[in-house]
């Protein structure tokens, strides 16, 4: 009965399932691990100067767009590396369509842009002549999704800038990383710092916990091997080992304030070699 109550309140955002220190209390869990030094309590001050880079100069001359200042570098890091030709991006959460205005006009001209949302009215922000997109339907709806990939996918970008609720962030990345993402591409997931609102955390784990989960997951090799096992020309070394479909193809996860990005790309038997 207990189980089912759970499931109830989760259901509707109404149970708290994790991290109970962080969200009741509101401050970190102790680690005897850390010196206290790096504890020590410092102030913060506003930034000096605001954001260099083309994003950001778009963002400004933009309307109808909500954007944290401090994600427009971590933009340029992982997104500059698409601007030489055409691509497909995918943005979950159109809200007033401002950044589907504004990646269209970061990225190459010829680019797919396409936005999804639940808002029946965002609909209005399609340009088809501009190659921007938009679709109707939930990023926690399977059948949905696998209908945006059919239609115009696999996607070179996939951004969740959506719900901003946990299990929402972790159902569309389990829907999408594998068939909607191409190798090479990157997947980007912000506002993580919902994770650590009550409002918002309505899944057994927060999407940072999850995240965490995967960087145990890329290192799925190692489990149980010595490294002579990936030493060239050691007579125990393996041909070939079999992994899990998110170890074998995901290359990175880089963790920055309030946003995650995951960086897909088919990955080769790790070797060591002794000279």
């Amino acid at each position: 009965m207990r189980k089912l109550l759970n499931r109830v309140l989760i259901r509707f955002g109404l149970l708290i399932t994790k991290a109970p220190t962080i969200l009741v209390e509101k401050k970190l869990p102790p680690s005897k691990l850390i010196a206290p030094s790096l504890t020590e309590k410092v102030k913060l001050q506003p930034a000096v100067e605001k954001s260099k880079n083309e994003i950001f100069d778009i963002f400004c001359t933009e309307t109808k767009v909500h954007k944290w200042h401090h994600y427009f570098d971590v933009y340029e890091r992982y997104l500059s590396g698409f601007r030489s030709h055409p691509i497909r991006m995918l943005e979950i959460g159109v809200f007033r369509g401002g950044s589907l205005r504004m990646w269209n006009r970061y990225l190459h001209p010829d680019s797919i842009i396409v936005g999804i949302d639940i808002d029946k009215t965002c609909a209005q922000h399609e340009n088809n002549n501009q190659g921007i997109h938009v679709r109707i339907g939930s990023q926690a709806d399977l059948k949905f999704l696998a209908a945006v990939n059919e239609e115009f996918g696999p996607f070179d970008i996939i951004l969740d800038d959506g719900s901003h609720k946990t299990h929402h962030q972790i159902f569309s990345f389990n829907a999408l990383f594998r068939n909607a993402l191409r190798d090479g591409g990157c997947y980007i997931v912000e506002d993580c710092h919902t994770s650590y609102s009550a409002k918002h955390v309505d899944s057994p784990e927060t999407f940072i916990e999850f995240s965490k989960a995967l960087v145990d997951t890329i290192h799925e090799p190692y489990l149980g091997r010595e490294e002579k096992a990936f030493r060239l020309g050691h007579m125990d070394a393996l041909q070939e080992i079999e992994l899990s479909y998110l170890s074998a193809h995901l290359h990175s996860i880089n963790f920055h304030d309030s946003i995650i990005a995951f960086q897909k790309k088919r990955r080769a038997l790790p070797t060591s070699e002794l000279r």
